[in-house]
């Protein structure tokens, strides 16, 4: 079995005994399935060297810039980490670094001209996947993942007693 297929699947590769049944399983799965195929297609439109672990830094920066520190608040790392992924996307041409005209200490990360089409392509790439969802399963059934989906983030997120 490919590594793909068993990231996609990973029960198949278990036994019956070894097989962890959870909803956490199936929704890391559907997540990892979705992912995958958002950067398959993501990369059918020349963007082959973007990988799934640059979107945990992608995700946190907006169309007009981020500061480095605001994205390493928000991922939880250090700034010496999520500059060392950051220069990756820079050396890539994805991103630049620009000085913050508020305080000099301070770097804002931008998406360069190739980067904002990146983005754009991905934007594209998830509404597509959205759309071909939504026609297999409906447009209620869609709607009540979504809000079921929302119910459990709230859940997972409350503090534990």
């Amino acid at each position: 079995m490919s590594a793909v297929a068993q990231l996609v699947n990973p029960n198949k590769a278990m036994t019956s005994q070894d097989a962890i049944d959870h909803i956490g399983v199936d929704l890391w799965r559907a997540f990892r399935s979705y992912e995958l195929a958002m950067f398959e297609r993501v990369a059918e439109r020349g963007f082959d060297d973007i990988v799934v672990s640059d979107s945990d830094v992608l995700i946190h920066i907006a169309m007009g810039g981020t500061r480095l520190a605001d994205i390493a608040k928000r991922r939880g790392l250090s700034k010496q980490a999520v500059h060392e992924r950051v220069h990756s996307l820079i050396a890539r041409g994805y991103l630049n670094l620009v000085g913050d005209p508020e305080d000099r200490r301070s770097k804002i990360v931008r998406f360069t001209a190739r980067g904002a089409k990146m983005i754009d392509a991905l934007k594209d790439v998830k509404r597509g996947l959205h759309e071909e969802i939504q026609a297999v399963i409906g447009i209620r059934r869609m709607s009540a993942l979504r809000n079921s989906l929302g119910v459990i983030e709230t859940i997972v997120r409350r503090p534990s007693r």
